[in-house]
């Protein structure tokens, strides 16, 4: 019989060989399991990088006209406005008009204090009257003498002076006259009247206000007859012609007009060529209000219309797009071509280049894709292309 240690060792040795079996079993467990995820792991990833990227498409269609939307912006303005001013000066003793009032032609603004006026225009008055008197008296005066020195009895040098005081009696009425004329035309002048059918838009002046000659009293308008003067280049002015009538756009308000005149000279600085459209009458629109004149022109021109967010700056101000070409089993190839902008028109761009009819255009997801890479048409836009 074996000794009690002997039994003991045993029992040990058959133990630690149990736990090194188990740590073998599950070391291979673990390393099967990792292996058969890194597989999973790698054919999922194979999977994903053989899937190709969707994008969406469209057929370009070639064009050999172009419509462009033109849109010129001017401003409205009175055909007539005026600044009102006296003539003569003194002391403004009423005033009828203020700003806003709308008045007739003829209608009373304001008048001056005019009793200096009527004062000196007696004074002329007075001394005609003594000129006239004195003229009468040297008129016969120098018949008298003429008819002596026709008898001898009176000199030459005689008959001269009295011819002298006539005719400095008449110049003096002469003079006398042309100052009662000028005081005549200040005394009327006192008197400010509206020239033409209007509204005021400013008043400078109050009762008992001191004004010299020539000071601005009011700024007058015709508010009934109204035009808009539009720049734009002399090339598109020419379309226009006088007794033309066009629609305009003031205060989300259509408006309709007749062109009137072409200015018939280049603006220096903005290029542009001035047209004046007569705007028919309308409560809607005051002077100083934006009109705006929409109208389509057409134009050869040979191109595509693109979608605006297709594009892709370039060097030397040309652009990109972003193209499909066909492969095989329903799989495209993404090639860049080059183009020109030619005209925007809202979220459309019409451009020209190297791109040809039917070739279908990237027009989405162009910042996830480079040229080369291989990518597939999305369901939604192929199924819509057909």
């Amino acid at each position: 019989m074996g000794t009690p240690f002997n039994t003991s060792w045993r029992h040990r040795r058959r133990g630690t060989l149990a736990a090194l079996i188990m740590i073998s079993i599950t070391a291979v467990a673990v390393v099967t399991l990792s292996s058969q995820h890194s597989r999973a792991q790698l054919a999922d990833q194979q999977g994903a990088d053989n899937a190709l990227l969707q994008v969406a498409t469209q057929p370009l269609a070639h064009s050999e006209q172009l419509e462009r939307d033109v849109r010129l912006t001017g401003r409205v303005v009175a055909r007539q406005s005026v600044s009102l001013a006296f003539e003569p000066a003194g002391r403004v003793s009423e005033v009828l008009a203020d700003r806003g009032n709308a008045v007739e032609q003829g209608d009373v603004l304001a008048t001056l204090d005019t009793r200096r006026l009527e004062s000196r225009l007696a004074e002329v008055a007075a001394r005609s009257e003594e000129a006239r008197a004195g003229l009468a008296f040297a008129q016969r005066q120098e018949e008298r003498e003429a008819q002596l020195n026709q008898s001898n009895f009176a000199s030459r040098t005689t008959l001269d002076q009295a011819r002298t005081d006539r005719l400095t009696l008449q110049a003096r009425l002469a003079a006398l006259a042309a100052e009662r004329d000028s005081l005549t035309a200040d005394l009327e002048d006192s008197t400010l009247k509206a020239p033409f059918a209007g509204r005021v838009i400013e008043r400078y002046v109050s009762v008992g206000s001191l004004v010299a000659s020539g000071t601005a009293a009011f700024e007058l308008i015709d508010i009934e007859q109204l035009e808009a003067h539009l720049g734009l280049p002399a090339r598109l002015a020419a379309t226009f012609t006088p007794g033309e009538t066009v629609t305009l756009n003031v205060n989300q308000h259509t408006i309709g007009g007749e062109v009137r005149a072409r200015l018939p000279h280049i603006d220096s600085d903005s290029r542009t060529q001035t047209l004046v459209v007569s705007l028919d009458a309308s409560s809607n629109v005051v002077p100083g209000d934006l009109a705006e004149l929409r109208y389509v022109i057409s134009e050869s021109a040979s191109g595509y219309w693109v979608p605006l967010d297709a594009l892709r700056a370039a060097d030397r101000g040309l652009w990109n797009v972003l193209v499909a070409e066909p492969l095989e089993e329903g799989r495209f190839r993404v090639a860049r071509a080059s183009v020109e902008l030619l005209h925007t028109e809202g979220d459309q761009a019409f451009v020209r280049g190297t791109l040809e009819p039917g070739i279908r255009l990237i027009t989405s997801g162009i910042h996830r894709i480079t040229p080369g890479q291989q990518v597939t048409l999305s369901e939604d836009v192929a199924y819509a292309a057909h």
